[in-house]
């Protein structure tokens, strides 16, 4: 006899097994209790989206100021920026680099008479090693200055010049490969730019003010 169709070999617990319905009020508990998680599941969601949308926001905007506060150049890097682009451009542009050309200290002095309103200290110094070329106007934080040019070995110097209050020791920086040496003595601002070594400047700057200029 085929198996498949005999009763008596149909499992045991198939066909002993006693079946009951459960009482119609736990089905219904039962469904109630399933509505209740699921409705808690929906209405938990657009709040935990909004949280976790909250976070990116708040993680963004640190993100983005801490990018502002590093990114954005000091004071210090503007002007050496100023100063190192004024240099480049004295040296690229022909007939540029000296509005007025002497090695004579009396005649360059006088040639910046009635084109600024303060007179920059002029000093020849040969004898340390820096010997005047000349000097030209230029415009550097966002004001005319004065700017006398030296020579030191086969190296140009720009001296740049305007008034500023206070007494600064002088301080080196360097920008796209050039030198910037700056201080403040005597009512006026000097900020010295050349490629040669910031050991140079610190010499220049040291000379200027034992002569009473810088």
């Amino acid at each position: 006899m085929n198996s498949k169709t005999d009763p008596a070999a149909e499992p045991m617990v198939a066909r002993d097994a006693t079946y009951h319905r459960a009482p119609d009020a736990l089905r219904e508990r039962l469904r109630a209790g399933l509505a209740r998680e699921a409705g808690a599941a929906d209405r938990s969601r657009p709040w935990g989206f909004l949280a976790m949308a909250a976070s990116f926001a708040a993680v963004a905007l640190v993100t983005w100021n801490l990018a502002l506060l590093n990114g954005a150049p000091g004071a210090d890097e503007l002007m050496a920026r100023d100063l190192v682009n004024a240099h480049v451009r004295s040296l690229m542009i022909e007939g540029h680099l000296n509005d007025v050309v002497s090695s004579d200290q009396h005649t360059v002095k006088p040639w910046f008479a009635g084109k600024l309103d303060f007179a920059p200290p002029v000093v020849d110094l040969a004898n340390a090693g820096f010997a005047l070329a000349g000097g030209r106007l230029d415009y550097v934080n966002a004001r005319a200055v004065a700017v006398l040019t030296y020579r030191y070995r086969q190296h140009v110097v720009n001296v740049f010049i305007w008034p500023e209050a206070g007494e600064v020791e002088p301080r080196a920086s360097s920008r796209q490969g050039f030198s910037v040496v700056q201080w403040t003595h005597g009512g006026m601002r000097y900020s010295a730019v050349s490629d040669a070594a910031a050991a140079q400047l610190f010499a220049l700057a040291e000379a200027l003010r034992a002569q009473g200029a810088g």
